[in-house]
């Protein structure tokens, strides 16, 4: 049996994010056919990168995972002045003209200056987590291995740790338009992998055209959708009796998921209507949450109370605009519950344009105009709900997706033997 070591930022039942439980399904699912481990850090959360979980090997769902200490919890500070030098270090005139020479990197040297490079890595390890410890390991142990996963572009146990044996690294990107992706650094990095594993058609183009690597082996995978049968649940129950009619966001209620805008959006739409809808907040909060009569915030649930709730929404509502993949609006579709979305973000967009089963909205008006058809007599639920499920059936089963990754990873270890023998 094939040994094969996801690599990930953050790892467990109790982590909260899209990515990361991604690759627990994934290692969690692949373990009926490869030796799986996982390589991570101690940290539960990514807003501080603390060591809250214990060094060293457990066992999580039957997957062996070997935690290593993160170095330093994030300072923001650090991270500030990191991000202030890669800002003051903007290529001048003459800089230009010496890289485009092939002279840059021989100038740096002789002046001492640091390279863009050097500081870019420099914000990459203040972001954190920073895990020497884990690349230590890569390093002594690469060889017991026949394949690594890479999880996210973003992290330091990324971006370092794929040049340990590129040859054998497989990278899952998760990668949207945001300004990390445009570092220096990354133009060579997204050409060292073997192999790369996309989660949509859009983030496939994106990355394609921004680092012309469409000659390295890649395919589309996604990940499968299991949606539980429901058991009887009080907590449920009761946010039921006190949601009514509602809407619901799941995820991480943050900034960076533009729930601020959401939240303004619907009150915006509250103050103009006489109806009794209500929005329905799941997740743990990473900003101050506003005050409303008709917002509900449930917190951090678990999977059963989530999914009764979703399954009784009249949709999910997703208003951020970067999403490598969007896990909870593929399980809301496999729910058939139709998907509000923004429509600046690329990847919800071409779910709902593929599906048929969604509604786009682009400002405070059409945010309006989309919950006022979701509730609309004069809207075919049942024919949206259909869709819906039909897209996910014929797209995110995991018979499709382990039979991409059986490929993946059978095409990394056959070019390794070849390439050793």
């Amino acid at each position: 049996m094939k040994k094969i070591a996801f690599i990930v930022q953050r790892y467990g039942v109790e982590v909260n994010g899209g990515a990361e439980y991604h690759c627990r399904m994934l290692a969690e699912k692949l373990s009926s056919s490869f030796d799986v481990s996982v390589l991570t850090s101690c940290a539960k959360d990514y807003v501080t990168w603390a060591n809250e979980f214990t060094p060293g090997t457990s066992v999580v769902n039957g997957i062996e995972v070997v935690r290593f200490p993160v170095e330093h919890p994030l300072n923001l500070d650090r991270l500030k002045l990191a991000d202030r030098k890669l800002r003051i270090r903007k290529p001048k005139p003459h800089q230009k003209l010496l890289k485009f020479l092939g002279q840059l990197e021989n100038f740096e040297k002789l002046t001492g200056v640091k390279s863009r490079v050097e500081n870019e890595m420099a914000w990459i390890k203040e972001q954190g987590p920073y895990l020497p410890q884990l690349i230590s390991f890569l390093k002594a142990n690469e060889h017991n291995y026949d394949a690594f996963i890479f999880f996210t572009y973003l992290y330091y146990p990324t971006v370092v740790g794929i040049s340990v044996a590129p040859q054998k690294s497989i990278l899952i990107p998760t990668a949207h338009d945001e300004t990390p992706i445009y570092f220096e650094l990354y133009k060579e990095f997204f050409r060292k992998p073997k192999a790369i594993l996309y989660n949509t058609e859009s983030e496939k183009r994106f990355v394609n055209t921004l680092f012309a690597n469409s000659d390295i082996y890649s395919d589309v995978v996604g990940i499968g959708i299991d949606i539980p049968v429901l058991t009887p649940n009080s907590n449920a129950d009761e946010l039921l009796k006190q949601a009514g009619d509602y809407i619901i966001y799941i995820g991480r209620i943050e900034v960076a998921k533009a729930c601020d805008e959401l939240v303004q959006n619907f009150i915006n739409y509250k103050t103009v209507t006489n109806n009794n809808i209500k929005l329905v907040f799941v997740g743990r909060a990473f900003m101050p949450l506003t005050q409303h009569p008709s917002i509900i915030y449930a917190g951090f649930v678990d999977e059963d109370v989530k999914f009764n709730l979703l399954k009784h929404a009249r949709a999910l509502v997703i208003p951020s605009l970067f999403e490598s993949l969007s896990l909870v609006t593929l399980e809301s579709m496999a729910c058939g519950i139709t998907v509000i979305a923004n429509q600046k973000c690329e990847v919800i967009k071409e779910h709902i344009d593929k599906s048929g089963a969604g509604f786009l909205y682009t400002d405070t008006e059409s945010f309006k105009g989309t919950i006022e058809k979701v509730f609309s007599a004069d809207t075919d639920i049942d024919a949206l709900s259909a869709k819906a499920k039909a897209y996910v059936a014929e797209n995110y089963t995991w018979k499709k997706v382990l039979n991409k990754f059986d490929a993946a990873i059978n095409y990394v270890t056959d070019h390794f033997s070849s390439s050793t023998s």
